[in-house]
């Protein structure tokens, strides 16, 4: 297999944009068809807002390829808070150019995750999640943390995914879930980003070591045009 490519924080819904599914789609396919192996880092479908296995059905395709790649062996799926029991909640990888590298969605170590404020937001998603009132709530209300504490939340979140990193003697961790992307040379920790509108962000092991991509809309569409 020619690299590993880590993705996760799509949170797809049977209320995502069609074009969102299709961009999820082409860069599996893209990836089985190049012989990557793929790493898909939590909250892949969205579970809070609705059940997973609604958001599941809602995008057959997807949930069929995911499925087929894993058991092919060209696809492993960790679990994320918003898809729990997806499968396991971390996994190492050996790679040549960086070593030891500890892949986690990382939302076990969220200072937010177990906190009453977490746990309240979460039971009244889970809860009343398919409204969209509800939905457009949690929006607004992560944009506030972002607005305000979500600096000294993400130093805590970073220490804490450093001390995971430092306890499996891992030279790289990748991580997901607070949705920044991030990776600096010298660093070990690393954030592979999020599905966006119109382009699915990625961490890739390549050859040359650790590095930050993206997969758009055009991606997509090439990639289709060059199959017809």
């Amino acid at each position: 297999m020619s690299r590993t490519v880590i993705a996760g924080d799509w949170h797809l819904g049977s209320y995502s944009a069609p074009a969102q599914a299709q961009l999820a789609l082409a860069f599996l396919q893209r990836a089985r068809d190049a012989g990557d192996f793929v790493v898909l880092n939590g909250d892949i479908f969205e579970g809070l807002f609705e059940p997973v296995s609604r958001a599941e059905q809602a995008h057959p395709a997807l949930s069929a390829l995911i499925a087929a790649m894993a058991r092919a062996g060209e696809l492993a799926r960790l679990e994320g808070n918003h898809d729990p029991g997806a499968g396991a909640r971390s996994l190492v990888l050996e790679h040549a150019a960086v070593g030891r590298v500890l892949v986690a969605h990382g939302h076990v170590v969220d200072p937010m995750h177990d906190s009453s404020v977490g746990n309240f937001g979460d039971g009244i998603s889970r809860r009343f999640g398919h409204l969209w009132l509800v939905r457009g709530a949690a929006s607004m209300a992560e944009a506030v943390v972002a607005g305000t504490v979500a600096a000294r939340v993400d130093r805590m979140y970073r220490g804490r995914c450093l001390a995971m990193v430092e306890r499996e003697r891992c030279a790289l961790g990748v991580f997901g879930h607070n949705h920044r992307r991030y990776l600096v040379r010298g660093d070990r920790y690393a954030n592979a980003g999020r599905m966006r509108r119109s382009r699915l962000e990625y961490l890739a092991l390549e050859a040359s070591g650790a590095v930050l991509r993206e997969f758009d809309l055009r991606d997509a569409m090439a990639g289709a045009g060059a199959a017809s």
